[in-house]
């Protein structure tokens, strides 16, 4: 059944009541926002993003969201004025509203129904319906902006068959590169504009890295796929986005490659590379070396083509450092958010895949990228 109306009872979890109203089987024309003060800030952003899909939105304060004789004399006199074919998201809110409101809505017969957060299951509280699971899923933008996050710069890069049997080979012989193309990454890193040429020039190779087979095989690769040249023992660089491409962003590719082949098998995701966003505070910015939306839910990954083994500190490797990076990444998204490191080099030490594994984080390293599609499979699931 299509309500014209949803009462949603705003939480720090907005994945409960924008899916059922984005969802054009199910999706209201009007959506009331119950927000009790310290929830103001998140039913911006939720709004934010219902208009966007031509929802009309309008707002009940509720004062004191414990107080349960007050709550109820608030949804009273709100249900009172509807006109509408109205229902109650029932998800959100402090258990006090929640009840206060059900206990409203119960006693005028009115529909009430709860989203299950865990598969975005639609469960009817006041019939014997069966529950049945919403088809339309949200898209990444819209989720990392109902979360508060802008977003800045989302890509999804056209990968031609030349770069995605390159992207296939570096993963499948990650091992015997690993060192040599922690040196290009360490030139493209270096490069400097021309300004009578405007191309990249690296620091110049000196005779180890000309003896060097492994790189020596890796440039000619990287300029099969028309992204460096070698003159006067110096790496060329053609542009900006080359030089970023060769220093690591070539592994965002292949995740990305990786995403693509698996959305139709999955039911359909939406996936992006190079996600910049900045946080709520107006000031902070981070990127998201890849991510998607699958079944409402986000998944990060981060990418990782250096050795992550030391970084000349006693007590933390670099390895440490991007893991807590990314346990702080996770918590943008909600409860449900998934996160995984990709280790090229699979330099990433045992303690710390040890501290990934307490804080619930994904490893893929080394020698599992040759399975990466089953790896990243077996995790989405």
């Amino acid at each position: 059944m299509k309500f014209d109306k949803h009462l949603c009872l705003v939480s720090a979890q907005a994945t409960p009541n924008l899916a059922p109203a984005v969802d054009p089987s199910f999706q209201p024309s009007v959506v009331t926002l119950a927000i009790s003060g310290d929830m103001r800030e998140k039913a911006q952003w939720l709004e934010e993003v219902l208009k966007e899909r031509s929802i009309q939105v309008e707002k009940l304060a509720i004062a004191d969201a414990y107080d349960y004789n007050q709550c109820w004399e608030y949804f009273a006199e709100w249900l009172g004025k509807q006109s509408s074919n109205v229902a109650l998201n029932v998800t959100g809110g402090t258990k006090v509203m929640a009840m206060a409101a059900m206990d409203v809505f119960r006693e005028e017969r009115k529909p009430v129904f709860y989203i299950n957060i865990e598969n975005d299951e639609v469960i009817r509280l006041d019939t014997r319906e069966a529950p049945f699971i919403l088809p339309t899923k949200i898209k990444l933008k819209q989720y990392l902006e109902a979360h508060g996050y802008s977003v800045m710069k989302i890509s999804k890069p056209d990968i031609d068959r030349d770069i995605r049997d390159f992207l296939n080979r570096l993963a499948y012989e990650s091992e015997r590169f690993g060192k040599a193309l922690g040196k290009l990454n360490w030139l493209a890193s270096q490069a400097v504009e021309t300004r009578k040429t405007g191309v990249f020039l690296s620091p110049a190779l000196d005779k180890l890295d000309l003896d060097n087979n492994a790189l020596d095989e890796l440039i000619s690769m990287f300029k099969n796929v028309n992204k460096l040249s070698l003159q006067d023992n110096k790496i060329v660089f053609p542009d900006e986005d080359a030089c970023k491409f060769v220093n690591g962003g070539w592994l965002e590719y292949l995740i990305f490659q990786t995403l693509a082949s698996l959305a139709g098998g999955l039911g359909g995701i939406d996936y992006a590379a190079s996600v910049e966003i900045q946080a709520p505070d107006g000031r902070t910015r981070n990127e998201l070396d890849a991510a998607c939306l699958l079944r409402n839910t986000l998944h990060i990954i981060e990418c990782k083509s250096a050795n992550l083994s030391s970084n000349g500190k006693a007590s933390e490797s670099s390895g440490t450092e991007a893991l807590y990076k990314l346990d702080a990444l996770r918590r943008m998204g909600g409860l449900r958010t998934k996160a995984m490191l990709v280790d090229f080099r699979g330099s990433l030490r045992d303690i710390d895949k040890s501290r990934a594994a307490q804080m619930n984080l994904a490893v893929v390293s080394g020698s599992q990228l040759r399975n990466l599609q089953g790896e990243m499979k077996a995790w989405l699931k």
